[in-house]
């Protein structure tokens, strides 16, 4: 018998999650707009399903979802059902991409006044085969405990093919963008018309976020150092961070205009160097102290749990406080460091988008604009690149925490 088969007793029983993720695919694609069709960028316009677009599309995609449904139902292993309901989950996007730019081509044309919106169902399917995916690749393999014994080069070969797709999907989508397959698509005629803004705006989110993180780093470790060698200035600076972390952004902007505004009036020179009440002094300030929490906590956490004796040691061969910290407690604290670190950074990203606000600049840009305008095309061309960029942030941080951890102590990837 076909290993891949398993016996009734041997089966791994009904995959709920994956028949949950089906339906909604489903629905998503039978019973829910796919398309807003409308004559300019603010007028309310029509919605259309892809059954009314093409039929046989909708039939192929909702198929799709029933052989992943089927296959959660069948008497088959855990490796094969997460096999097909990754590929499943891969491939429905994909097409509804591709179907979409072309959907977008053949009915906005070649009016440039025109948009096609991608609507409700087009999101729900995306996030359902994301779902989808993410629970297909958390899955055991079938082997279970027996892929502990694999030789480390199998293990890696298997590690390699199941992140691969994770690392195709952004690929291809790039190279969707770049052919221009997707111009047609509302939010990408958005982008071609302000392109040079967005480009620029961009650099000034991802300018604000790293300074302000790069700040608030020096100052957050400051403070965790000295918080471990003082009790009573332990107290006092995590009281004030806390206190600052909870104040809306918003409010700490307003507090923040009226003494740089009195500064800059003051010292002429401090005007000359771009500090005011609004703009990106008051931006960076307020994203440096949301930063700081997140490092300061966890470097004091980092080094209090270093073992005594290791101070001891280090004390006995004649080194100094200096010596002892950039030697043996920075070190053995850095994983956690750079953890807090990775808090802060994706919280920045989301943070700088308030800026706006204020004349700072950033993708939150768009996103106000769209809002002012009833322009959802111009929201989501400020969403969707601060999405991408915290996701990015995280991967990034996420894999320098995890080079500088020690092998016996990193977690599963």
């Amino acid at each position: 018998m076909n290993e891949r088969l398993a016996t009734p007793a041997a089966a791994a029983g009904v995959d709920l999650r994956t028949i949950v993720f089906a339906a909604i695919g489903i629905i998503a694609v039978l019973a829910l707009p796919f398309v807003r069709v409308r004559p300019n960028r603010v007028a309310d316009g029509v919605l259309q399903l892809i059954v009314q677009l093409d039929p046989p599309a909708a039939v192929g995609l909702a198929l799709i979802w029933l052989a992943a449904a089927g296959c959660a139902v069948a008497p088959l292993s855990a490796q094969v059902r997460g096999r097909v309901t990754a590929a499943a989950s891969l491939l429905v996007p994909f097409l509804m991409i591709l179907y979409a730019g072309a959907v977008c081509r053949r009915l906005g044309g070649s009016d440039p006044i025109a948009r096609i919106s991608l609507s409700t169902g087009f999101w729900i399917t995306m996030l359902a085969s994301y779902a989808a995916f993410i629970s297909a690749s958390a899955r055991p393999a079938a082997g279970g405990p027996q892929d502990a014994t694999r030789p480390g080069v199998l293990r890696r070969r298997s590690a390699i093919l199941r992140r691969l797709p994770a690392v195709a999907v952004p690929v291809v989508l790039a190279a969707m963008l770049l052919s221009g397959l997707l111009d047609p698509v509302s939010v990408m005629r958005e982008f071609s018309v302000q392109k040079n803004v967005f480009f620029a705006e961009t650099g000034t989110h991802a300018a604000l976020s790293g300074a302000a993180v790069l700040i608030g780093g020096v100052i957050g470790v400051a403070i965790g150092v000295l918080a471990l060698r003082r009790a009573v200035f332990r107290r006092v600076a995590f009281f004030i961070v806390n206190i600052v972390q909870t104040i809306p952004s918003l409010a700490l902007f307003g507090l923040l205009i009226l003494p740089l505004a009195a500064l800059s009036t003051r010292f002429p020179l401090l005007h000359s160097w771009g500090i005011s009440g609004i703009g990106r002094a008051p931006a960076l300030i307020a994203l440096s102290f949301y930063a700081m929490l997140p490092i300061a906590r966890n470097t004091y956490t980092g080094l209090e749990q270093i073992p005594a004796s290791l101070r001891d040691a280090g004390k006995g061969m004649g080194m100094t406080h200096g010596q002892l910290l950039a030697r043996v407690e920075v070190p053995l604290a850095l994983p956690l460091i750079l953890a807090g670190v990775r808090t802060a950074a994706v919280q920045s990203v989301g943070n700088t988008v308030v800026t706006a606000l204020i004349g700072a600049g950033g993708l939150g840009v768009f996103i106000f604009q769209g809002l002012g305008q009833f322009a959802s095309d111009m929201i989501l061309l400020g969403t969707l690149p601060v999405i991408a960029m915290a996701v990015l942030t995280d991967m990034l941080m996420g894999g320098l925490v995890r080079a500088v951890t020690p092998k016996p102590l990193r977690e599963p990837a």
